[in-house]
């Protein structure tokens, strides 16, 4: 694994939370949705559509920085966790993703539950910590 630079980190995780917090959806701005069937027929319908870009950079971004957030799993560990509990092989890498899917999730809520720069800056002092102990192993 090559670890990226503490500068990288850091302007990844600002561009995460600026895609995740102030995405923006003015392509639609005339858009509206009566609920939540006529949002998930459009999702379903319109190819490349404002929600399903913001999801693709999402992911992007946080592929490339899961190592560095708080509550990462290394992939020994997630292997290790699928044979303790003794799938079959096929079912091993649908574990595998649901991990790394849950633990995405736990940053993208705690980013979204943050009200306060220094609440980010400690989330960045964290991430940047954690990438840190990368080096030294």
């Amino acid at each position: 694994m090559t670890i990226i630079s503490e500068n990288e980190l850091e302007n990844k995780l600002n561009q995460f939370r600026d895609v995740l917090i102030n995405y923006d959806y003015s392509e639609i701005e005339n858009v509206i949705f009566f609920d939540i069937n006529s949002l998930n027929h459009y999702i379903e319908n319109y190819k490349e559509n404002p929600f399903e870009k913001q999801y693709d950079a999402i992911e992007n971004i946080l592929n490339s920085i899961y190592p560095y957030l708080p509550g990462s799993l290394p992939s020994d560990t997630i292997n290790l966790i699928s044979k303790i509990i003794n799938v079959k092989s096929q079912d091993e890498e649908l574990i595998k993703q649901n991990v790394l899917f849950n633990i995405k999730l736990d940053f993208i809520e705690m980013v979204k539950d943050i009200s306060t720069e220094q609440e980010w800056n400690d989330l960045v002092e964290l991430c940047k910590k954690i990438r840190y102990s990368k080096t030294l192993v």
